[in-house]
């Protein structure tokens, strides 16, 4: 693409699918989002994590998951350059959010210039393409809570989805039975509540020092949810 051309939704959507994107949205940020960059629009996108990679989460992540959490990491970080050099080649700012560490439930937020500080989930939800289940997982409309996210800012006028600010898991607690931590409080996720009231983080990270893999990435809620379940026996894309 060109300066020339004009930057659209069918660009984007263009240059994400060329990237493997999976889905992808766009999140007003006027009013500013908790810890976002200071331009108006978040563009975020997801990839599908791959359902053979689930298979046998039971006790504790396999070496299979943790292997599909980084492909699917750096396929987003490459994803978001490339859409990046896309704005600034049209004249726009940009500013790219990096797909997380392994660290599923970080102490602190994280801020070493790549903008691993902003929470992917507050822009995906505010896009419309989810909302947060009961163990605080992101939770993808079409994907169930099977993906990773990663977000782009930008002062590129795009059309903003209609934000989800609540859970619509129902009484489903797959993913609350299936942590053998007793992470999740099996409650109705609303938009601006404390991880706290949903999740216990400590409890999580406790849990982990004790498996066989040096990781902070289990995986075992996101095997467990039914929306992921049912993508089990479909192969990705």
């Amino acid at each position: 693409m060109t300066a020339g051309n004009t930057l659209d939704r069918h660009v984007v959507g263009h240059l994400l699918a060329a990237m493997g994107i999976d889905a992808w949205g766009v999140a007003a940020n006027v009013p500013r989002l908790p810890r976002a960059a200071e331009l108006p629009t978040a563009i975020s996108f997801m990839v599908r994590i791959a359902p053979e990679s689930l298979r046998g989460l039971v006790t504790g992540p396999t070496r299979a998951y943790l292997e599909e959490y980084h492909r699917l990491n750096l396929a987003l970080d490459a994803g978001a350059g490339a859409l990046v050099e896309e704005l600034e080649a049209h004249g726009h700012h940009a500013l790219p959010v990096r797909s997380t560490s392994d660290k599923a439930v970080p102490d602190e937020p994280e801020d070493d210039g790549l903008g691993t500080w902003f929470s992917h989930k507050t822009a995906a939800t505010q896009a419309g393409l989810g909302w947060i289940g009961k163990t605080a997982l992101f939770v993808s409309a079409e994907f169930g809570p099977a993906v990773r996210l990663a977000t782009v800012f930008t002062e590129a006028e795009l059309p903003a989805g209609e934000p989800i600010t609540s859970g619509r898991c129902g009484t489903c607690r797959a993913c609350v039975d299936a942590c053998p931590a007793g992470c999740g409080r099996n409650v109705t996720w609303q938009a601006g509540m404390p991880r706290d009231q949903l999740f216990d983080a400590a409890a999580c990270r406790a849990r982990m020092k004790g498996q066989a893999l040096t990781t902070d990435v289990c995986g075992i809620c996101v095997a467990a949810c039914p929306l992921a379940r049912e993508l089990q026996a479909t192969p990705a894309k």
